[in-house]
């Protein structure tokens, strides 16, 4: 249970911290352009969007004195989206391995704001589960869903936790987009 609660702080702490001003040209020997590289193949990979770096606010986090296990990257649009845009994206990479921890997108819904929420609890959280299914991220038929996110949060994501007994995974669903939007894997 302690795993999870850190998971949801650090996701928590991932999404507040957004993207700073100042950022290092590399942390950890990983460089601004590979993460995000990295992360855009990532949301191509997960979320079978295709994203461009070049029109975007590339940004990396030194995380020597935080939560994080790996190097936080945030792209940002530079132009106003436009709806469907992936506004921005972000990712927690392991600098060695280059394996994603966490990635999160953030889509533009219709006329810019937020979808109304349509999804019953049970959509929601099958949505979650069929996601860690077809990714792969935890073992296939041997996870269980742990906790779920208050159903009345501010939150527009509601968010699942499962385990699999070695490894366990945070799923936000957006029930607006009826679509997965983040994951934070440990």
């Amino acid at each position: 249970m302690k795993k999870f609660t850190w998971l949801g702080t650090a996701l928590l702490v991932f999404l507040l911290m957004g993207c700073s001003s100042s950022s290092p040209d590399a942390v950890q020997g990983l460089g601004k352009e590979e993460a995000a590289q990295i992360a855009a193949a990532a949301v191509r990979q997960y979320y079978q969007m295709d994203v461009d770096t070049t029109d975007r606010e590339i940004t990396l986090e030194d995380p020597t004195n935080s939560v994080y296990r790996g190097v936080p990257v945030h792209a940002v649009l530079k132009r106003e989206p436009v709806s469907g845009d992936v506004h921005g994206f972000h990712a927690i990479i392991e600098p060695r391995s280059k394996q994603i921890l966490s990635l999160s997108i953030d889509v533009i819904g219709i006329n810019g704001e937020m979808a109304t929420k349509t999804m019953t609890e049970a959509d929601l959280e099958k949505t979650a589960s069929d996601f860690i299914r077809s990714k792969n991220l935890l073992a296939t038929n041997d996870f269980q869903l742990v906790k779920a996110s208050d159903a009345h949060s501010n939150d527009a994501k509601r968010y699942f936790y499962y385990t699999d007994g070695l490894h366990d995974v945070a799923i936000g669903v957006d029930p607006g987009l009826q679509q997965v939007v983040t994951f934070t894997y440990d």
